[in-house]
């Protein structure tokens, strides 16, 4: 293993139990890990529409797998990836449709194995999502509804540890997914002041729009992975740190 890579410290900023998954297969590469999530998940109170009119839910977070009550979980579940069907699965879900990751892929299947006919489709969320299933299902005639049941609030600081890593220059990389995280990375390190900290990090980032967030922090290197999944992500933090 390069002496290099041994030494060097991954900033994962993802929520607690996304980046501990991220966390884990980055050891498995052979780096340290750093997780400090840039946000925090609530709760919010929510009113789900009555279950006769719901022909199926959708689900682009695990954070929100909590809104699957003992009838919806009879329902199909559109989840967008493994780690939210796993989470569905553990609710008490049973017929889970598992999507590639991004939503646009997830709207086609819904397009092709459901009916408008069948009833409302269900979509408990975020406050703030990416996704924009109304755009693709609704022109079809599906009836579609999302409901917030979380909100995520950016932190006020960077944690203490990743302040002295920071400040040791242990910090190698950091890995960013989504521009409000990218933004909030560098509001929080302006505001501890730690910009010449950052001089030969690398910012590898999930798209080009989360790299123009960070791109006129001085000194960070920033890269953009060649796909918009994790594992191009870390393919490319493990090209770029093995140079």
């Amino acid at each position: 293993m390069n002496e290099n890579r041994q030494k060097t410290w991954v900033m994962v900023t993802r929520a607690r139990e996304q980046a501990e998954a991220t966390a884990r297969e980055l050891q498995r590469r052979g780096f340290l890990t750093l997780i400090d999530p840039l946000f925090e998940t609530r709760r919010v109170p929510f009113e789900l529409p009555p279950v006769e009119e719901v022909q199926a839910v959708i689900l682009t977070s695990r954070n929100a797998v909590h809104a699957l009550n003992r009838e919806l979980v009879r329902l199909p579940v559109y989840a967008v990836g493994p780690a939210t069907a796993a989470a569905a699965a553990e609710r008490g879900a049973f017929d889970i449709r598992t999507g590639e990751g991004e939503w646009r892929s997830l709207a086609e299947r819904i397009l092709r194995e459901l009916t408008p006919a069948g009833g409302l489709v269900l979509h408990p969320s975020g406050r703030e999502v990416a996704s924009r299933f109304e755009e693709v299902l609704e022109p079809r005639g599906f009836a579609y509804e999302r409901i917030v049941v979380y909100d995520t609030v950016p932190r006020e600081e960077l944690g203490s540890r990743t302040r002295h890593a920071l400040h040791r220059r242990a910090i190698g990389a950091v890995l960013l997914y989504s521009p409000r995280t990218a933004a909030t990375f560098a509001r929080l390190v302006r505001r501890a002041g730690l910009e010449p900290a950052l001089e030969g990090v690398l910012a590898v980032c999930l798209s080009e729009a989360v790299a123009e967030e960070v791109s006129d922090l001085p000194g960070l290197e920033v890269v953009v992975a060649p796909e918009r999944d994790e594992k191009a992500l870390l393919g490319e933090l493990e090209a770029r740190l093995r140079r």
